[in-house]
């Protein structure tokens, strides 16, 4: 029927063969609709096909059924909506080529709903656009905020999501089934299905889950790599930066949920380095019945085994296994330039390390502490010929009483009790004629000793309307102050200078 799908598809119980035949002839390809993602909570299903051959007035009897048949396959509604992931102009001009979408009037149980993606051409010379931003050098604001806007990457970055997140609320919240589809349900149908499968799924978020989506959603479903990519000298008008995008929602939702992906952003840039380089036999080839004509599983590694095998450097120490659903925001300012990826060092100097980074490394010298630690026990146990064990010793914390804390809250203008004098000014050769001589009139902190008192507090302040956050900086400062300017200040190592 369709020699881009797979070998093995899932359809709905409710569709004969008969119709099943009569649905792939009606679509473009061959490509008739089958499943993508099954949620098992509300039983509703995400589906992919291609376009009808509908043109003006066209119409298919066996596609009608099989889009009943998808309806009927989820007990909890009575109709689907179809995500044309096309915008409407962009679908209503395929009508005049013979193909175009569906008719509501046609298809009684449907709900249409256009995505608003643009096509392959609009997104390759966006890329190209945004890869001249990230490559210009120290440019003004104006420029960069201009060349930005210019290359309207980021607006197509939200239609993409725009459309995984509508799909994904009529799965999770409506419980109605979706189907999916642009023109040829290779791209666009793609990128909608797997953003849509990784809202609503945890496991795509980790790290062999991603790789699961990746090889079921773009690699079997027959998403064109060695056209999109360039691997073959052919129509550079084919190249398209399809995967890249669904590679940046993900990066995109990695800032607004850090802790959700199990994965980090060298994982998501290795990814996409292998789409391009051809090492691997992964993204070699158009369809899986190619891949098995070249016998690239022979003659070929997958990509897959070298990532798995370097995991550990792709983990994000703030991942939490408890996500649900994600509910990302949408609105424009939610987006970000993906400066990893489009704005290469100017610089050879390292990179500042990021948060993730330093909490991996603390990680990682921590589990070094704990195995040291395990191998000095076993030593001292056969050392002893009884097990050790560590008991953690508890400290004591020091009180304060609320009679030293003076103040806890942001810092006022600081008034000073005392005259403060510089070590300069101490040891120099004559002092200031407002300045008294005899030394025994001065204060022996004079130079320490500081009011935190914020201006008009007033000397009689209840010590109850205080805080009692004992682990304050300012806390801290009122103890030692007390040290410091009481009686034993010398016998703490501090003189008058």
């Amino acid at each position: 029927m369709c020699d881009s799908y797979p070998a093995q598809l899932f359809v709905s119980r409710w569709a004969s063969p008969a119709v099943l035949m009569g649905s792939s002839r009606f679509r473009s390809r061959g490509r008739l609709p089958v499943l993508s993602y099954f949620h098992q909570d509300t039983l509703a299903a995400v589906c992919r096909c291609s376009q009808p051959l509908s043109g003006f007035s066209g119409r298919s009897e066996e596609d009608e059924q099989m889009l009943t048949a998808v309806m009927k396959a989820n007990p909890g509604s009575d109709f689907i909506y179809v995500v044309d992931t096309r915008p409407r102009l962009n679908a209503m001009a395929n009508r005049a080529a013979g193909k175009g979408y569906e008719s509501e009037d046609h298809y009684g149980n449907i709900k249409l709903h256009f995505s608003g993606i643009d096509n392959i051409h609009v997104m390759r010379s966006s890329q190209q656009r945004i890869l001249d931003v990230g490559e210009q050098r120290a440019p003004s604001m104006s420029d960069f905020l201009l060349g930005l806007e210019s290359s309207g990457w980021l607006k197509h970055i939200k239609a993409v999501l725009d459309a995984g997140v509508f799909i994904a609320r009529a799965v999770a919240d409506e419980g109605v089934s979706v189907l999916v589809h642009c023109s040829d349900g290779w791209d666009r149908t793609a990128q909608a299905c797997s953003v849509a499968s990784v809202l609503l799924e945890p496991y795509y978020r980790t790290i062999q889950g991603l790789m699961v989506l990746i090889e079921k959603d773009w690699v079997s479903f027959g998403h064109k790599f060695s056209h999109r990519y360039g691997h073959l000298d052919g129509d550079s008008r084919e190249v398209s930066p399809v995967l890249d995008q669904f590679l940046e929602v993900l990066w995109q939702l990695a800032q607004q949920f850090p802790c959700a992906f199990q994965f980090n952003e060298q994982f998501l840039l290795d990814v996409r380095t292998h789409v391009y380089s051809c090492q691997y036999g992964t993204f070699l080839g158009n369809c899986e019945k190619e891949r098995r004509v070249l016998r690239l599983q022979e003659r070929s590694f997958s990509v897959w085994s070298r990532l798995w095998r370097d995991r550990q450097h792709y983990l994000n120490p703030l991942y939490r296994t408890e996500q649900g659903v994600l509910r990302p925001n949408t609105t424009p300012y939610c987006f970000k330039m993906w400066k990893g990826l489009y704005s290469p060092a100017e610089t050879p100097a390292p990179p500042a390390q990021t948060t993730a980074d330093f909490l991996s490394s603390v990680r990682e010298g921590s589990q070094q502490l704990e195995q040291e630690l395990a191998n000095q026990q076993e030593r001292l146990a056969a050392l002893t010929g009884k097990p050790i064990s560590f008991q953690r010793v508890a400290v004591p914390r020091r009180k304060i009483s609320q009679s030293q804390l003076r103040y806890n809250g942001p810092d006022p203008p600081t008034t000073y009790s005392y005259p403060i004098t510089s070590p300069a000014q101490d040891h120099g050769s004559s002092h200031r004629a407002s300045e008294p001589d005899n030394e025994k009139t001065r204060r022996p902190d004079a130079s320490l000793c500081l009011s935190l008192e914020p201006p008009g507090s007033g000397k009689g302040r209840d010590p109850d309307d205080l805080s009692s956050d004992l682990e304050s900086g300012v806390a801290d400062l009122s103890a030692g102050e007390e040290v410091i300017g009481g009686r034993d200040g010398e016998e703490a190592g501090l003189s008058s200078d």
